[in-house]
């Protein structure tokens, strides 16, 4: 673990201290221009469309994600083991892969343009790939499994304790309030948990955006790589991955408490 996570990143906050050299490369000079730059309008602009599009595909995710995960964890086992296949296959195949499927299915010569055409509801092809919708649909086909599975987990632990449910309606709740008043306060836990596993990988993404936006979508991922890559400027590459990194253990460590503060509450 030390070798593999503690010393490349040690690696990598200690390059972005130092300078990039005249053709690329690393000078053994401290400085903190690195961090700097991030905070000129264009650097910032990135890092700020990068939070904002992680948010909303959080945001799409959850609001779907979160009533596909209840219907599967009220159904019958039978069909409830249906659903989880389905939820599950997606991991069977790379997010590369299902990337490439994605875009032969939105293309400009792809099946859903094929279809319409076919039926004459379109006379000309629709222009949805290389675009930040493609991109936010992209990353929201590869990020929803990951937001309703620790849903479901959330909520068939509730229901497998329908006395919540039953002391609810004992008092007089009806069907809405007992859900809004029991079930969605004890499935934060699931949440959060979600929200966290959607959030952070898509925060750090490169590949959906290059390819489904097609060069047009510029996140914080994708700027990391060009500084490695292209601009041979590890040093400032460095610095973005390591405030990246900083947001994401902010993010881990808010969520972790907060867990475990609904879990203590839950308790009691």
């Amino acid at each position: 673990m030390v070798f593999f996570f503690a010393i490349p990143n040690l690696y990598m906050l200690f390059i972005s201290f130092m300078q990039v050299g005249g053709y690329g490369g690393v000078v053994y000079h401290v400085t903190l221009s690195n961090y700097g730059l991030l905070f000129h309008w264009i650097e910032f602009k990135v890092i700020a469309d990068s939070l904002l599009f992680a948010l909303l595909v959080t945001l799409f995710c959850l609001g779907v994600g979160y009533p596909f995960a209840y219907i599967i964890a009220t159904a019958p086992p039978r069909k409830k083991i249906v659903l989880l296949f389905l939820v599950i296959v997606p991991f069977w195949t790379s997010s590369l892969i299902r990337t490439f499927a994605m875009m032969f299915l939105i293309g400009t010569e792809g099946f859903i343009n094929s279809v319409l055409l076919s039926l004459h509801l379109i006379h000309q092809p629709l222009d949805m790939l290389y675009t930040l919708g493609a991109t936010y649909v992209g990353q929201f086909y590869s990020m929803l499994p990951y937001m309703i599975l620790p849903l479901y987990a959330s909520l068939q632990g509730i229901m497998d304790h329908p006395e919540y449910m039953e002391a609810a309606r004992d008092l007089g709740a009806g069907a809405r309030k007992t859900f809004w008043r029991v079930v969605a306060p004890l499935s934060i836990p699931g949440i959060a948990t979600g929200s966290l596993l959607v959030f952070i990988p898509t925060l750090g993404t490169f590949f959906i955006p290059l390819l489904m936006g097609g060069g047009g979508v510029v996140l914080v991922g994708n700027f990391i790589e060009n500084q490695f890559l292209a601009a041979d400027n590890w040093p400032f590459g460095a610095a973005a991955s390591a405030l990246v990194i900083a947001i994401t253990l902010l993010l881990i460590g808010f969520g972790s408490r907060y867990m475990n503060n609904a879990f203590l509450e839950e308790g009691k």
